[in-house]
């Protein structure tokens, strides 16, 4: 028996001396190649009889260009070695990132900002209201603030673990000098249901509990593009 490799990918194996100048088939990589006499893998069909082989040898053979793609790659994965998952988790985020850069935002209502002003003024949140002031008016923002502190602090006890609602009524608006007086009404949602636990029935009495009136904020805003 001989001891062979494929001339192509170098795979190992015995054939027998019957197999010389035969036509061979490496099982790895599916090339065609011979054994010489001398004993030399070479790829290619053998020789005819009678023949001298011109095929050349593994030593002196042109490189296969999709053995050397199939290099690349395994050098590169080598170098590269980051996980599949982790390389399509990373493109996901990007795409998110990008999707929610470039993806464009209804702009804010009068009725948004209101209701964010005035939950701000409620919750005692003084740099959102200083944000939202106009151009050259924060002094007079916190002079209001300052102002409505007693009303927003007492619906501010009552509060407890319930949400703020907030009713936008428009007094006065001119479109010619961009400005509108609003009112902001703000008071504690209601509980829409009662929680049963267990066997045991829940506290009538949490929806009897008066949540009192509402706090109406005045307010005056101004367009600024």
């Amino acid at each position: 028996m001989l001891a062979i490799k494929c001339p192509a990918c170098g795979a190992e194996g015995r054939a027998s001396k019957e197999k010389i100048q035969t036509r061979l088939v490496c099982r790895k990589c599916l090339r065609v190649f011979h054994v010489t006499p001398s004993g030399k893998t070479v790829l290619g069909e053998p020789p005819a009889p009678g023949q001298t082989s011109t095929a050349v040898s593994r030593a002196k053979a042109a490189p296969d260009p999709g053995q050397k793609v199939d290099q690349w790659f395994d050098r590169a994965s080598k170098r590269f070695s980051l996980p599949t998952s982790l390389i399509l988790t990373v493109g996901l985020i990007l795409l998110a990132v990008a999707a929610t850069l470039f993806t464009p935002r209804r702009p804010e209502s009068l009725q948004d900002r209101v209701a964010r002003a005035a939950k701000a003024a409620v919750e005692g949140d003084l740099q959102t209201i200083r944000e939202l002031a106009a151009t050259g008016t924060a002094g007079g923002a916190v002079t209001w603030y300052i102002t409505i502190r007693p009303q927003c602090d007492e619906l501010l006890r009552r509060l407890g673990s319930r949400k703020l609602a907030v009713e936008t009524e428009i007094k006065q608006q001119d479109p010619a000098q961009e400005w509108t007086d609003v009112v902001a009404h703000v008071s504690i949602e209601e509980k829409e249901e009662l929680e049963r636990r267990g066997n045991a029935l829940p506290d009538a009495s949490i929806m009897m509990a008066p949540t009192g009136q509402p706090v109406s904020l005045p307010m005056a805003w101004k367009s600024e593009g």
